[in-house]
Order: structure tokens, then C-alpha cells, then sequence
């Protein structure tokens, strides 16, 4: 009953934030807005803006973290608060505070889901949607990489994932198992969940094979 009744209360709280938030934005003042996400970000975490920006994720994470129960809402609200953040930043023509906002925003969604596989409410997934897009064609970090890697298979949209993995373990031969599983994983799943993420089962095992083969080699080695 507690998460309920917090879940209800974060997102009626959500709700006017952004409501004022729009209204700072359209009046481009960025300074208060600020503000109103330094005032929220106080009254449900006792942490402050500048705060929070000085920690890694990871250690935000552990922040939030006081009871497991709260570590989804508390990821998706942040997730949220940073990508309004994102938005004051780019008014500012910060693009690389944006950027680094849209990073952390999708970070945060994905923390969430893998706590907690239900979405907090009807804008979720419309929220991960729009952070993906803005971090279309940008210079990312291999952590959001990882981040989007996850979303892209929660989403269904597997040949999207196949390409990040490939990206990832060219980076670093330690995410050949991520992707070894990855294909484990599709190959539980009927043919035509396959086919709607354009990922046919010919195609996962062509590649289950060729990195099993890149794993017996680095162990050989």
C-alpha cells in the first residue's frame, strides 16, 4: 500500500512540475526552473541539485536505494526531472550539459525497469521515447550504450539491440557473454516476436554461432 500510495503522489507531483516547468520554458526562464526541479528534488530525496549532479549514477542509485520498494519510482522520477533538466540546459544552448542530462535521464529509466518490469504510469514509455530520440546520432558514452542496448530489447525492437551489442563488444571483448545471452534469450521466443523485431531465427543462431566462436577463440588465446 505504501509504494501505491507514493507512486500516486509522485506522479500528481510529477504532473504539476512539469505543468510549471512548460510554462518556464516557454518563458525561457531556465534560472527558475532550476529551481523548481532543485526544490523537488529536495522535498523527495533531501538531496539538492548541485548535490546530485556531483555523484556518479551508480552512487545516486545507492542514494535512492533506502528500500528496494522505492527504487523504481524513485529512478523513473528522476528520469524524469533529468530530462526536463536536458530541456533547460538546451534553452541555455548547453548542448553538452543536454546531452549529458538525456544520458543520465535514459540511465535512470532503465534502472527503473530492470527493478521493477511494470511502467509507472501511462507517459513512461513516451518519456524513454523521447530521450532515445534525442541521443539518435549523438557521441554517447558506453555506459548509455548499455542503457539503450537494454531498452531496445524491452521495447521488441531486436535488430536495433544486435547492432548496439556488436558496438559494445568491439569496445570491449567482456560484453561477448552479454550477447551470447542476448541471443540465448531470443531463441526462447516464438518466431513471429522474432520476426516483428526483424530479427529472424536463422539470423540469431548465424550469430549466436559467430560469437560463440569469438569466446572458444579468446579462451584459447
Amino acid at each position: 500500500m505504501l509504494t501505491k500510495d507514493y507512486i500516486k503522489r509522485m506522479i500528481e507531483t510529477l504532473a504539476k512540475v512539469i505543468e510549471r516547468l512548460l510554462g518556464l520554458k516557454n518563458g525561457n526562464k531556465t534560472e527558475e526552473g532550476f529551481l523548481e526541479i532543485d526544490r523537488v528534488t529536495r522535498e523527495y530525496f533531501g538531496l539538492d541539485r548541485k548535490f546530485i549532479d556531483s555523484l556518479s549514477d551508480t552512487q545516486l542509485i545507492k542514494m535512492i536505494s533506502i528500500s528496494e520498494t522505492l527504487i523504481a519510482p524513485n529512478c523513473y522520477m528522476l528520469g524524469v526531472l533529468f530530462k526536463e533538466e536536458s530541456d533547460l540546459y538546451k534553452l541555455q544552448n548547453n548542448e553538452e550539459k543536454s546531452l549529458e542530462m538525456n544520458e543520465r535521464s535514459l540511465y535512470f529509466f532503465v534502472e527503473g525497469l530492470k527493478n521493477y518490469d511494470v511502467l509507472i504510469e501511462p507517459d513512461h514509455l513516451k518519456n524513454m521515447e523521447t530521450v532515445v530520440e534525442r541521443l539518435n546520432d549523438k557521441d554517447i558514452n558506453i555506459d548509455t550504450e548499455e542503457s539503450l542496448f537494454f531498452y531496445y530489447q524491452y521495447r521488441g525492437q531486436f535488430d536495433e539491440a544486435e547492432n548496439l551489442i556488436f558496438d559494445l563488444i568491439d569496445y570491449d571483448s567482456k560484453y561477448l557473454n552479454d550477447g551470447i545471452k542476448f541471443y540465448e534469450r531470443l531463441l526462447e521466443k516464438p518466431d513471429e516476436v522474432l520476426e516483428k523485431g526483424n530479427l529472424p531465427r536463422n539470423e540469431v543462431l548465424e550469430s549466436l554461432q559467430h560469437l560463440r566462436e569469438r569466446m572458444n577463440s579468446l579462451k584459447e588465446n
